[in-house]
């Protein structure tokens, strides 16, 4: 497990390589591991565009239409990616789905600049 402010200084086209982001707790319950891709895949289909937040964290935006024509809002999770266990397999299913995934990176004025690292896939 690295720390978050190394992984928060790597350039944002480091997400495209998700082998990368493996931890020491990868090992344990690998099973885990096919879930948290699964899950990563079922956001990447259902939500707009995926973000890697400037703290690490990721967040999936634009949710589908639910009841009452109502659009979810969002996805957000306290696991950072290369940080928590198994979140490289979500990363890969990440990529591997549809959406387009955005990674934000805080500036030395503090302001934060997104960078799309991966276009969406989506027919239309």
């Amino acid at each position: 497990m690295r720390p978050y402010s190394v992984l928060n200084a790597l350039p944002p086209e480091a997400f495209l390589k998700p082998e990368d982001f493996a931890t020491e707790s990868d090992s344990i319950n690998p099973l885990y591991a096919a879930e948290q891709y699964q899950k990563g895949r079922k956001l990447s289909e259902e939500y707009g565009r995926i973000i890697i937040r400037a703290n690490g964290t990721w967040a999936a935006e634009d949710g589908p239409i639910g009841p009452g024509n109502a659009r979810t809002i969002g996805a957000y999770s306290y696991e950072g990616i290369g940080y928590h266990a198994h979140t490289a397999a979500l990363l890969r299913g990440f990529l591997d789905g549809p959406a387009p995934i955005d990674v934000e990176r805080r500036q030395e004025d503090y302001s934060v600049k997104t960078t799309r690292i991966k276009e969406d896939r989506r027919n239309g």
